[in-house]
This record gives structure tokens, sequence and C-alpha cells, in this order.
């Protein structure tokens, strides 16, 4: 009971301390105490000798520890940054790799409790056009006074929202779920949030990639005698958002701005980041001050492409086996869901965090896991 207690608090933190919620409420960046308890979890687990190690896990936290060194030795503190972005998710893996039944439903319950809670402060800020949790107010601002208001929800930034909730709508559009009201309802939801957040790159990508084969598996799957009651559903859904594009302000930036915006010609002066290298070493090995320069010199407002951040901070020679060694890390853990299935996930997660810097943040990527192990096939019928 004393373990289940405890991995029930450490989910929360988990989940919820990753959050804008305690800065925003004065707290300041609580982002290592939201690890502590499933840290507690993980060495009870390892002294019960039931933690299972893999290579491909090994392989990121050594890689991890690798670079540690080297930017301690170069006199770059990295400590805190390695330990979130590479070493903390790892640990978590081999938490849930390990679940009881009655752990992976309390996990099941929690993730979609935050999902759900994503999602509908999304529409609450939208609908009282104000911002509850907000990190980044100056922008907010700005999008204000363009005539566009944008949620931050529970992540305090528009893009970091819209991939999270992009990425849980691909899973749930890909889960087998018993009641296919809720699971479409919950993927509606979140189509909803993406509109409030004002995310045009990760709208379309849902749009053109997950939306389409969506629709096609749950028509699918459903019985014959309950497919008339689903394509109505749809159909007064699509209805009722062509609606809300069209004539309400949700459309904003998607109806309403040119496609070759300002944000769109950020994204693509980005990769002109190399012309402004210092030295060929800032290029090889990276720094933790190059994000804010490398923003300087382009004129952004920040720099919109997670591999190039990455780049920035560590370095083109380790950027590569960080970004191989992780993709290798997912591509083997989708191995449960057919080919095309599996590309999609992949297809959805990387291409919405290169329109932003989201890929250098752990949150992306310790709720990945989470919508992956809370959704992935065979364990939402258990």
């Amino acid at each position: 009971m004393m373990l289940y207690l405890l991995f029930f608090i450490a989910v929360v933190f988990n989940v919820f301390f990753n959050t804008s919620i305690p800065s925003s409420l004065g707290y300041g960046n609580v982002q290592t105490l939201a690890f502590m308890p499933m840290l507690v979890y993980f060495f009870m687990k390892v002294v019960a000798k039931k933690i299972r190690l893999n290579n491909d896990v090994v392989y990121i936290i050594l890689l991890g520890i690798i670079i540690f060194i080297f930017k301690w030795a170069v006199g770059q503190n990295f400590l805190h940054k390695v330990t979130l972005f590479l070493i903390f998710p790892m640990i978590i893996t081999m938490c849930f790799d390990i679940l009881t039944g009655k752990e992976l439903a309390l996990l099941r319950r929690i993730t979609i409790i935050f999902f759900v809670a994503e999602c509908g402060l999304s529409i609450v800020e939208w609908t009282l056009n104000h911002n509850f949790f907000v990190e980044h107010g100056d922008e907010m601002e700005y999008w204000l006074s363009l005539g566009f208001f944008r949620s931050t929800s529970l992540m305090g930034h528009p893009l970091a929202n819209a991939q999270i909730v992009a990425v849980f709508m691909t899973f749930i559009a890909l889960s087998n779920f018993k009641k296919k009201n809720i699971q479409l309802i919950l993927f509606f939801l979140g189509y909803i949030a993406l509109f409030c957040v004002n995310a045009r790159g990760a709208t379309i990508v849902v749009t053109v990639f997950t939306a389409p084969y969506f629709i096609w598996k749950i028509n699918k799957t459903i019985p014959q005698n309950k497919k008339w009651v689903v394509k109505l559903g749809v159909f007064c859904m699509f209805c009722g958002m062509l609606y809300m594009v069209t004539q309400t302000s949700l459309g904003g930036r998607l109806m309403n701005m040119d496609i070759m915006d300002e944000s769109a010609q950020t994204r693509i002066g980005v990769f002109k980041f190399y012309d402004y290298y210092q030295t060929n070493d800032e290029f090889l090995w990276g720094h933790t001050n190059l994000y804010g320069y490398m923003m300087k010199k382009l004129g952004a407002g920040g720099v919109e492409n997670g591999v190039v951040v990455m780049i920035l901070e560590y370095g083109i020679i380790f950027t590569i086996p960080i970004l191989l060694l992780l993709f290798r890390f997912q591509y083997r853990k989708l191995s449960v869901y057919p080919k095309f299935e599996k590309w999609l996930l992949l297809a959805v997660f990387y291409l919405i965090g290169s329109m932003n810097a989201n890929l250098v943040f752990p949150v992306q990527w310790i709720l990945w896991l989470y919508a992956y192990y809370v959704f992935r096939p065979g364990l939402l019928k258990s």
C-alpha cells in the first residue's frame, strides 16, 4: 500500500510540477522536485531487484554522463540539463516497464485527467480571454496587439501545449478504446485546444496526418449497426469546428494571416544560425549561452527549431548521437504498433518539435513516455 501511495505521489508530482503552475505561483523552478518521489520509487524497486536494464536505456544514460563530464571539463555546468533531459526520462522508463496492473490503471487515470485539464484550461482561457499560468507575458501582449489571443494552459506557452496535445491526440487516435464515444470526445477536445493555443503548425500536422487516419480507423473498428452514429457525430463536430474556425477568433492565425508571415519567416530564417558562430568550437561542442546570442542575431523572439537549439547547446558532435539514440529508443518502444502507425507517431513528434524549441525540453519527452505507456496497444483493454 505504501509503494502504491508513493507511486501516486510520484506521478502527480512528475506531471503537474513539470508545468508552469509552480513558477506562476511564485515557487520558482521546481523541476528537480518534480522527480524526487519518482526517484525514491525507482531506488525502492532497485533494492527489490525488480528494475530491468536494456541497451537503449544504458546507452542514453552513458551518453548523458559523458556529456556532463565533458561540459564540466570545459567549464560549463550541464548537470541539471543533462539529468532532466537524458537521465530522468530513462529512469521513468525503467519504472514504467515493471508496473503492476493496479499501478498502470492509476497511471492511466492521472494521465487522462492531465490531458483533459490541459485541453479544458486552454478552452477556458480562450473563453475568458485570460491566461492563468503564463510565463511569457510580453509575447502574449504581442499577439493580443495583433488581435489574436493564445491560450497558454498548464505549460505556460502555446507551442509547448500544442506539441503535448498533438502527441496525445495521435496516441489516442491509434488506441483501441472500448468506448468509442470517449475516444472521440478526447480527440476532438484536443482539436479544440489546438485552435485555442493558436498553434498553426501543430494544427496542420494533426489535420493532415492524424485526423484522416483516425476517422478511417474508428469507422473500420466499430460495429456496422453503430457506424451511422459515429459518422453523424464526426459530421456535426466537423461542422461545429468549421464554424468556429471561419466565424470566430479560434481560426485566428490559421485563417487570417499570410502563410509566409513573420512567424513562418522566423522558422525559415533559423537555418542561417551557422553564419553567426564566432568559432568552429561553438558549432562542434555548443554552449549554454548560445541560444540567447543566436536569438538576438536572428532578430527573433526565439530559435524556432528543436534540432538547431540542441546543436546550439550540445554542439553537433553530441547532438547527432543524442538524436540517434533517442530516436532508436522511441522506434523500438513503438514496435508494438503496426509499421504505419509507428511512423505516424514519430512523424508527429519530430515534425512539430522541429517547428519550435520543444525537442530540448525534458517535459516533452517525459509526457511522450506517459502517453506511450498509457495508450499503447493491449494495455487499454486490460
